[in-house]
């Protein structure tokens, strides 16, 4: 039940967040292309996560944790949030 809740709290923040980045910029939610990006970010990540929650639980719980302990892992997770903000 916690990785569940874990992974529910952190999917509805990235959705949030993607929102408030795309949307307060463009100044309304009436804008067609940031919702066709949320959708295209997000539903893919909703099923992979179904997908994992019921057929291997540890592996999502290991891609839940935003700690990366491998340290080529740790370059990636950088440079792909570097290249998300920019």
């Amino acid at each position: 039940m916690k990785l569940l809740l874990q992974g529910v709290v952190k999917f509805v923040t990235g959705i949030a967040l993607m929102g408030l980045l795309i949307f307060l910029p463009a100044g309304t939610i009436n804008y067609f292309n940031g919702w066709l990006m949320m959708g295209i970010l997000f539903c893919p990540m909703l099923i992979m996560g179904v997908v994992l929650f019921v057929k291997n639980p540890e592996l999502l719980k290991e891609r839940l944790d935003s700690k990366e302990k491998q340290g080529t892992q740790k370059g990636v997770v950088a440079l792909s949030g570097l290249m998300f903000l920019s």
